[in-house]
C-alpha cells in the first residue's frame, strides 16, 4: 500500500493472511526501490503516479489497484503489456466528491471565502455580499453524468435548480430518470447553464478541452466547477477569461502540477486568482468515502487471494474479435477440455474467448468457445471433436 488506507482494513486483510506493507509516504526513486525489495503481487495506490519504471521494478505484480475512481495515475497500457489486472472502486466516493461540488457552487455564489477572509482581518463588510444571486431556480450543467453527476443532480435537484447534462453514453431517458435533461452538445451545455460542473475522464479527447473556444460560449455571469481532472482544463485560458469576463468564477478542486506530497509549496497562478475558490484535491477525502473505499478494495483483495476472481478491471479487453462461435458439452473428466482446445490450435484458429461452465453433479460441462481463422474446414474440424472420447454434442453457432 503505497498511500494512505484506513487502518480497519489494513487489520482485516491481515487477518486474511495477506502480508500488507504500508508506506504511504513513498515517492519517486524510493518508490521504486521500495517495490524491488518488496516484490509484491497486489500494489494498492490513491492518487500516486505509477509509472512503468514502479511497474517493471516489482516482477511478481499481478494487479494495481486504484483506491478510487478513474486510473489515469496508473500507466495502463504497460501494465496490460504485462499481463497486469488494473482495478479502481467507481461510485465508492460519489456521494464524497459531489457534496465538495455542492459547497464550491455555494461558496463562490455566497462568497464565503471572501466574507470570512475580511472577518479574519477585522472587517465588517456586509454591503458587499448582499447582491448573491442564490442557486434556487437557476440552471447547472453536467458535463458528464455518471456515479458522481447523477449524485450532483439529486443534490441541485433538492435546491430547486434545473439540471441539464451532455453524456454521449446514455440515452435521453436515462438521464432524464436522474431528474436532469439531455443536451446534445457542449456549445448549447454552456449557453444555456448559469453554472457548469465537469465530471468527465481524463482522456485524449478530453484532455485541455476547457479552452478559450469553450469558454466563449458560456454566459458572462456564469460559474465553472472542476473537480475532475486538472488537465481537462487549458489554465492559461481560463486566467484569461477570468480577467477579460467581471462576473466569471471557477471552483476547483484539482490543478495542474499539484505536489506529489500531502504537504508542500504551492505557487499557482490560477489558484491564487481572486475570482477562484479551490481546496486542495480533497473530493474523495471524507472518512465516509475512505471506509467505502476501503472496505471494497479489501474484499478486492480478498476474492482475488482466494479465487484469482477479479473485480472492477478496466484494461480488460473489449473489443475482442468473435468472428465465429461453437459451443461444446462434454464429460467432465481431466484433459477434455485441452483436447478440444489442441483440435482448434492444430487448425490455426485463434481462441479469443472461452466460456466454461460445470454443470450439476459435476458430471458433465459446457464450454462456448469465440475464435478467429480459417473455418473453411470447419466440418472436418466439428468431426474431429465430435471424435473425441466424452464429447457430447459440437454446435458450430456462427
Amino acid at each position: 500500500m503505497a498511500d494512505t488506507f484506513s487502518s480497519k482494513e489494513i487489520e482485516e486483510m491481515k487477518k486474511m493472511g495477506h502480508e500488507v506493507i504500508y508506506e504511504p509516504k513513498v515517492l519517486g526513486a524510493d518508490f521504486e526501490k521500495l517495490m524491488r525489495e518488496v516484490n509484491p503481487v497486489v500494489l494498492i495506490v490513491r492518487s500516486k503516479k505509477t509509472t512503468k519504471e514502479v511497474i517493471d521494478a516489482g516482477p511478481k505484480l499481478e494487479m494495481v489497484i486504484r483506491a478510487g475512481t478513474g486510473c489515469d495515475t496508473i500507466d495502463v497500457a504497460h501494465c496490460s503489456q504485462k499481463g497486469i489486472y488494473v482495478c479502481n472502486c467507481p461510485g465508492k466516493n460519489s456521494v464524497a466528491v459531489a457534496e465538495l461540488t455542492i459547497g464550491l457552487m455555494i461558496a463562490i455564489d455566497r462568497r464565503i471565502t471572501e466574507g470570512d477572509k475580511l472577518l479574519k482581518e477585522g472587517r465588517w463588510a456586509k454591503g458587499k455580499f448582499t447582491d448573491c444571486l442564490g442557486l434556487k431556480g437557476r440552471t447547472i450543467g453536467l458535463l458528464g453524468i455518471g456515479n458522481i453527476g447523477k449524485e450532483v443532480a439529486k443534490r441541485c435537484l433538492a435546491f430547486d435548480m434545473k439540471v441539464l447534462a451532455v453524456d454521449p453514453f446514455l440515452t435521453k431517458e436515462q438521464i432524464e430518470s436522474m431528474g436532469a435533461t439531455k443536451v446534445e452538445t457542449n456549445k448549447e451545455l454552456c449557453e444555456r447553464v448559469d453554472i457548469l460542473s465537469l465530471h468527465i475522464p481524463a482522456l485524449p479527447e478530453t484532455i485541455g478541452m476547457i479552452n478559450k473556444e469553450f469558454l466563449s460560449h458560456m454566459k458572462p455571469n456564469s460559474v465553472l466547477i472542476n473537480v475532475a481532472r486538472g488537465n481537462l482544463v487549458n489554465e492559461e485560458d481560463v486566467l484569461e477569461h477570468l480577467d477579460k469576463v467581471k462576473d466569471f468564477w471557477y471552483g476547483a478542486d484539482v490543478f495542474k502540477g499539484e505536489p506529489a506530497s500531502k504537504e508542500a509549496d504551492f505557487d499557482h497562478k490560477l489558484a491564487k486568482h481572486p475570482k477562484v475558490v479551490g481546496s486542495h484535491h480533497v473530493g474523495a477525502s471524507t472518512q465516509e468515502a475512505e471506509t467505502a473505499i476501503g472496505i471494497e478494495v479489501a474484499r478486492m483483495v480478498k476474492e482475488y487471494g482466494a479465487t484469482k476472481k477479479v473485480n472492477n478491471c478496466v484494461n480488460l479487453a473489449t473489443n475482442i474479435k468473435k468472428i465465429h462461435c461453437i459451443s461444446v458439452n462434454y464429460v467432465s473428466k481431466i484433459g477434455s477440455l485441452g483436447a478440444i482446445l489442441a483440435i482448434l490450435e492444430k487448425n490455426e484458429l485463434r481462441i479469443e474467448e472461452l466460456k466454461n461452465e460445470v454443470l450439476k453433479d459435476k458430471k458433465a460441462c459446457a464450454a462456448v468457445i469465440y475464435f478467429t481463422g480459417d473455418i473453411t474446414k470447419k466440418d472436418k474440424i466439428i468431426g474431429e471433436i465430435k471424435n473425441l472420447d466424452g464429447a457430447i454434442d459440437v454446435t458450430f453457432v456462427y
